[in-house]
């Protein structure tokens, strides 16, 4: 395993330093101490590298935007509804940053801050570590949020969040916002990719798309369990739909298992790329980057939509208000750890 460090410019009055993990076959990764943004994911294809995330050198890419771009997001994904729910019987009320909403842990969360270096070197592990408080982000309780990406010989990335919470109870439901687009940089969409989801459920939303409980069975465009391509699907969505694509929660199978099932499986078919995605939650959000900012600029070019499918391994968002759609409380005193792997192959 390669290991190398470098600087990726400035954000505020901090330096930006990127750490890079290279295995055997010439699998990349490069992970940033701001937000521990996942910076590069690639492959070597034909002697070739070949991007699986939407990639960019540039650092504004990453920031000056609200893609939440390959970003870590906590301490909660998703929307929570009107920025606020009850723990223990009390009002929590958080910083809203969307439609009154609460979003992928509010204006001051984990995706805005920079994290400490804790270990990076050839033993094929990054791992980052960032103390939030309550006064800082709004949320119940103290979180000590551990990340670390793990890249293996065999092509697998093991993305781990672990979280100490002090003070008292609070809520924990983190995720890695992944961007991805298998195919050659020349080709500027994901229309022709496969994308299959282990599920038979997504979920409706309100006005301001938050859920509101209840759960829809996956026809027409959102069986993609049976009907995996891509390019048919945003077809479809963009006749059927305000957003023109996906921006949706996909609840898994209850059968699913973690160890042998993936969740996902994206595929490019025309090169053979795929990654199978790993997780031990209860729902992935699929967004087909729908409302991007055609001013930015990445390896497959300008911005526009349909660029890149984020897939974002979670609890289902808005359990806060909706326990049936999961548990995502953390005890004062306590300790968890969620992870996502994604496997890469080569068909």
């Amino acid at each position: 395993m390669i290991f190398r460090q470098d600087a990726f410019g400035r954000y505020g009055k901090q330096k930006v330093t990127r750490y890079t993990l290279v295995n055997q076959h010439g699998t990349k990764i490069s992970v940033l101490n701001y937000a521990g943004i996942l910076q590069e994911f690639s492959v070597l294809d034909d002697g070739k590298r070949q991007q699986l995330l939407l990639k960019s050198d540039d650092l504004s890419n990453y920031t000056d935007n609200d893609l939440y771009l390959n970003h870590i997001v906590g301490r909660t994904a998703g929307r929570i509804k009107d920025a606020s729910f009850k723990l223990n019987g009390q009002d929590v009320s958080l910083l809203e940053n969307e439609n009154g909403n609460s979003l992928h842990g509010g204006p001051q969360g984990f995706s805005f801050q920079f994290f400490q270096v804790d270990q990076a070197d050839d033993r094929g592990k990054i791992v980052l570590s960032k103390q939030m408080t309550a006064a800082e982000d709004g949320f119940p309780g103290d979180l000590l949020l551990t990340v670390s990406y793990e890249l293996s010989e065999d092509d697998r990335l093991t993305v781990t969040f672990t979280g100490q919470q002090t003070g008292t109870d609070g809520v924990f439901n983190p995720t890695l916002h992944t961007y991805f687009n298998l195919a050659d940089d020349e080709v500027g969409d994901i229309t022709g990719h496969d994308l299959w989801l282990n599920s038979h459920q997504h979920l409706a939303f309100d006005a301001s798309k938050a859920p509101d409980g209840r759960l829809i069975d996956n026809q027409g465009p959102f069986d993609l369990k049976n009907q995996p391509d891509l390019g048919k699907a945003l077809e479809q969505l963009k006749k059927m739909t305000a957003e023109g694509g996906f921006d949706d929660v996909f609840l898994l199978d209850q059968a699913h298992r973690v160890d042998t099932d993936p969740a996902a499986v994206i595929t490019d078919r025309s090169s053979g790329r795929q990654v199978r995605l790993y997780s031990t939650r209860n729902a992935i959000v699929a967004y087909s980057a729908d409302a991007i900012d055609r001013a930015l600029t990445f390896n497959h070019g300008a911005a526009h939509p349909w660029t890149a499918m984020a897939l974002e391994a979670q609890t289902a968002p808005n359990s806060e208000n909706i326990p049936s759609l999961g548990d995502v409380v953390i005890r004062a005193g306590s300790t968890q750890t969620v992870s996502i792997d994604y496997q890469y192959r080569h068909l």
